[in-house]
């Protein structure tokens, strides 16, 4: 039997499709989580068609104030996939921006923005072959208009490399700070006419070394103030700051490589994209969510993970206990305590509903 190209890659993509269904209908239904904070998995969550709404990577998500749920994608068709909460798919958006990684939805002057940070790492349709290049931060509207390209730190005129940014996050000034995560580890601060203030981090020979920062992240109910969380993934480590760059304290997550650090309520929340074995190597398809009290910053919950115990006040190594999840790249947490996983490298998998049990 002869099978042209363009139909062969169809039958692959269905082929990846129908495996997913099959994963998350395995998935369907799992209790996972620990002590007071456990979790019903819903892999079916999405109601999008991959048919007219594919996506390569589901990398972050963001609710708007009218509770509508955009997640960032990297798919050359989409830039955005917008959610009621419910999974239904509203609506997509497409901006011809690429290399989906992170989002922020923040308000100012009274109207609602979007930024896209583009991280550098782009996908064709088909396939898993991306093409590093240069990365970009983007505003927006909530319906997907441009309305502004920051300039890259080498067309603002540094001399500090390549860009290639992994998060965003919009300060009590209304200015963005940028995590490049992917190149420098330094942190960019712009304000929202894409101008340049100020920059810090980067690697360091002491407790503000950056390595794989791979979110950003503002506490605003810090006792000592706006606090501003950084992962250095490749530590295992989340560190916090002042907004000026001054290294506050480090939380260790042994085993854990952990994003972006998520507040609500009295948790917080981080996603693991990958963990280790018990002699310290990096395990595949290995990453679960960590639940932490936001007051003392003990982990208390580890949905897809081990049990997490301390010993003589120290965080005992995580790994991954169940395989619900293959690398949980970022999350987002409704008012009800629920979290949307959104994974990298999953098969094309859209974001999955952890719904909390009470």
């Amino acid at each position: 039997m002869i099978i042209c190209c363009r139909s062969l890659a169809a039958l692959c993509l269905n082929l990846a499709f129908g495996l997913v269904a099959a994963k998350a209908a395995e998935e369907q239904g799992n209790i996972i989580g620990h002590g007071s904070l456990k979790y019903r998995v819903h892999a079916d969550w999405s109601k999008a068609d991959p048919s007219k709404a594919p996506i390569i990577n589901a990398h972050a998500m963001a609710e708007s104030s009218k509770g509508e749920l955009y997640l960032v994608t990297d798919h050359p068709a989409n830039d955005f996939l917008v959610y009621a909460a419910d999974g239904s798919l509203l609506r997509t958006i497409s901006a011809n921006l690429g290399g989906g990684h992170g989002l922020e939805i923040f308000t100012h002057q009274g109207q609602e923005y979007l930024l896209h940070v583009d991280c550098g790492w782009h996908f064709a349709a088909e396939g898993w072959n991306p093409k590093a290049g240069e990365g970009c931060i983007t505003l927006l509207d909530l319906q997907g208009k441009v309305l502004r390209r920051f300039p890259t730190p080498t067309q603002a005129g540094l001399k500090t490399g390549k860009f290639m940014p992994c998060d965003v996050a919009i300060t009590p000034q209304a200015t963005v700070l940028v995590a490049d995560g992917y190149a420098s580890n330094r942190i960019y601060e712009y304000n929202l006419e894409g101008k340049i203030l100020r920059h810090w981090g980067g690697p360091s020979k002491d407790a503000a070394n950056l390595s794989n920062a791979h979110g950003i992240s503002i506490d605003m109910e810090d006792p000592r103030g706006p606090t501003l969380w950084i992962p250095s993934r490749n530590e295992n480590q989340l560190k916090a700051f002042t907004l000026e760059g001054k290294h506050l304290e480090t939380l260790d997550l042994p085993g854990a490589y952990a994003g972006q650090l998520v507040a609500r309520g009295n948790l917080l929340y981080t996603a693991v994209c990958w963990s280790k074995d018990k002699a310290g190597k990096r395990l595949p398809e290995s990453g679960f969510v960590l639940v932490l009290d936001r007051k003392t910053k003990k982990v208390l919950s580890a949905p897809g993970g081990t049990e997490p115990t301390y010993a003589e006040g120290r965080l005992q190594p995580l790994s991954q206990a169940q395989r619900i999840f293959k690398h949980c790249h970022d999350l987002l947490v409704d008012r009800q305590g629920n979290i949307f996983v959104g994974e990298w490298n999953a098969q094309r998998r859209y974001p999955t509903k952890l719904e909390r049990l009470r």
